[in-house]
């Protein structure tokens, strides 16, 4: 039982030093002022897709960007203990790639994190959700859940 404890307490430890780090990741791009030059068709170029970066500290959001940015969602995960995400999202992002990127310790039983990444294909809006559970488990409604509403422009 202490074995068990201390697992425990070593893995709420590294999540919640996941989230302190992760918080500092979090944040929208800001560009300020205007171009002084309308150039013509032949100096225009697509402009870069912004990117945007989220975690468990923007669970039940709004946010609002513009169409073709890069989204990357990351939450913390425990595959080691038959935990993991259930993922659903809707029609206006376009799933690119999911990682799971183990954790940088040789602790046995450490979780790591899973990264979703999106395109913001089209305007509308565009949700994100998941539950995290056990796949052969039924849902009580005790999970642990995570959601983002996304509103494309």
């Amino acid at each position: 039982m202490v074995q068990r404890t201390s697992i425990c307490s070593v893995l709420v430890a590294g999540l919640l030093v996941m989230c302190l780090l992760g918080a500092g990741c979090t944040s929208q791009p800001t560009e300020e002022g205007t171009p002084t030059a309308t150039p013509t068709p032949a100096e225009t170029t697509p402009a870069p897709a912004e990117e945007y970066a989220f975690n468990e500290t923007n669970a039940n959001e709004t946010v609002t960007l513009p169409a073709g940015s890069e989204i990357t969602i990351s939450l913390a995960e425990n595959p080691t203990t038959g935990y993991e995400w259930n993922v659903t999202s809707s029609t206006g992002l376009e799933y690119v790639n999911d990682t799971y990127i183990p954790p940088e310790t040789e602790l046995v039983g450490a979780g790591g994190v899973h990264v979703w990444e999106y395109v913001a294909a089209e305007e509308g809006a565009g949700e994100f959700s998941a539950i995290y559970k056990r796949p052969w488990e039924e849902t009580t409604g005790n999970e642990t859940t995570f959601s983002m509403a996304f509103i494309i422009e």
